[in-house]
């Protein structure tokens, strides 16, 4: 568990909290008190020994990047010392703070200034921090450390109550430090070992960005006159609210949930009123980020139509972005237009010669293509073959129908192409009878999956596709 995440605990007096506590060898079974009101158990005399095994959160030369002297020593006050006031390191720091809140539960001292204005009720925020304790250097916990920022939403419950009000009070690019309160941290009970009883716990806090996530709701409770007659500033807030919480919902792996959030935030910004250039091209931006994700999320559900679609939308705003380049030729390599595919990805690569995931994909399709006109060159032999037999044994009047042995290889065929996992199209090998390409439909309709016929060039094509999953 982080260390800042969850609520307050509660601030009842335990009954003998001046015992030590102890670890048990095996947890006691619940069921034995319901019924017996006995139970059994053995303490673990080991524990003290894995208890001073696990004060060690962090790694110790990353540990030492983020040391705080100040947790020990407090702020450097000479005419304190020469007056032997004894304040204790926190108490010296707070010398040089003020206070947040009435009460002075919460106070702040700005050490780096941000921009813009100050964090909305309810934003979803990303921030980098330091936790300590007073009189122990190191952070309990940190964020810089883990090499990742933390976001959530405020007002959520998400984190410490003081740390919640303490961000509230930032603007994006500001670093501040914070003195919070046992109260609106963890309480009398604290969260050992981590954290003591009663702890005033220390926050430097910077506030990477924000988004103002109250602008989506504000916009939802419109009706639907309003929304037309709804600025440009809100609209566009609004969308960007939607636009990170659908990769929020990415990041947890809730794709179709990223796609309801990435759609709606399209239809905003495709319906919306543009006054002038400066207006469009902050649509167009926030328009291609869409696009992309809402392709990275259908390739990744393997519904390549609607990847391509996306991709398609995306390009017409920047012909040349890697990305949907990218996501467009993994789109078409999985319904086996390989020249095609391979186009985009070249296109991808010439832009960003170093990525190697576009380089792996380049494999990925070469692999694929060589497999399927291998695989292609057997079913082809091997029904064609069957149709020469049936030629020659059967008489002129019975060539409408077609062998066992062709209707048993398309059948292995378009099963083995059912079990694929990357491939969501296949072309059909040229030359097929009608009644071939009859029963290979049959077959195909019995499994689930589609024949498209299309003209290209002077030639029928046949493609068997899968059926595409739901967005």
């Amino acid at each position: 568990m982080d260390a800042i995440e969850g609520h307050s605990f509660e601030d009842d007096e335990v009954e003998g909290s001046e015992m030590p506590p102890v670890k048990l060898v095996d947890g006691i079974d619940i069921r034995e008190l319901i019924d017996t009101s006995v139970a059994t158990f053995e303490v673990n005399m080991n524990a003290a020994e894995e208890e001073r095994d696990d004060q060690t959160y962090f790694n110790k030369e990353e540990l030492l990047q983020c040391v705080n002297f100040d947790c020990v020593a407090g702020d450097s006050d000479e005419e304190d010392d020469k007056r032997g006031l004894g304040l204790t390191p926190f108490q010296k720091i707070a010398k040089n703070m003020t206070d947040l809140t009435p009460d002075g539960k919460i106070r702040k001292r700005e050490m780096k200034p941000g921009s813009g204005s100050l964090v909305p009720e309810g934003a979803y925020v990303t921030v980098h921090y330091n936790a300590y304790v007073e009189y122990g250097d190191e952070p309990y916990d940190s964020t810089w450390l883990r090499g990742q920022p933390l976001s959530f939403r405020l007002q959520r419950g998400y984190v410490i109550i003081g740390l919640d009000v303490a961000i509230s009070s930032m603007k994006k690019g500001e670093t501040s430090r914070f003195l919070i309160h046992p109260d609106l941290g963890y309480g009398k009970m604290g969260c050992p070992p981590r954290i003591p009883q009663n702890a005033e716990l220390l926050f430097e806090v910077e506030l990477v960005k924000f988004t103002d996530n109250m602008a989506a709701e504000a916009f939802e409770a419109l009706s639907l006159e309003d929304r037309e007659k709804a600025d440009f500033g809100l609209i566009l807030k609004a969308a960007q609210a939607e636009h990170v919480n659908g990769n929020e919902s990415f990041k947890r792996d809730n794709i179709n949930l990223a796609i309801t959030k990435y759609k709606k935030a399209v239809n905003m910004l495709e319906k919306i009123r543009l006054k002038n250039e400066e207006e469009e091209i902050k649509q167009q931006n926030l328009l291609l980020k869409l696009y992309i994700n809402l392709a990275v999320c259908y390739n990744k559900q393997k519904n390549s139509r609607l990847a391509c679609v996306m991709s398609k939308h995306a390009l017409r705003i920047q012909p040349k972005n890697p990305k949907a380049l990218f996501n467009f030729g993994r789109a078409l390599l999985m319904l086996s237009d390989f020249d095609h595919a391979r186009r985009c990805l070249l296109d991808a690569q010439k832009l960003q010669p170093s990525n190697r995931e576009i380089s792996e994909e380049l494999k990925k399709l070469d692999k694929k293509q060589k497999t399927y006109e291998v695989d292609m060159k057997k079913f082809s032999q091997r029904m064609f073959q069957g149709a020469s037999e049936e030629d020659k044994t059967e008489s002129k009047s019975l060539k409408s129908e077609v062998s066992e042995d062709f209707e048993k290889t398309a059948k292995e065929f378009l099963e083995e192409f059912l079990k694929e996992s990357t491939g969501t199209q296949m072309p059909l090998p040229q030359g097929l009878r009608a009644q071939e390409e009859f029963c290979i439909r049959q077959i195909a309709e019995q499994l689930g999956l589609t024949i498209r016929s299309q003209e290209k060039n002077g030639k029928k094509l046949i493609y068997v596709m899968k059926p595409e999953p739901e967005p």
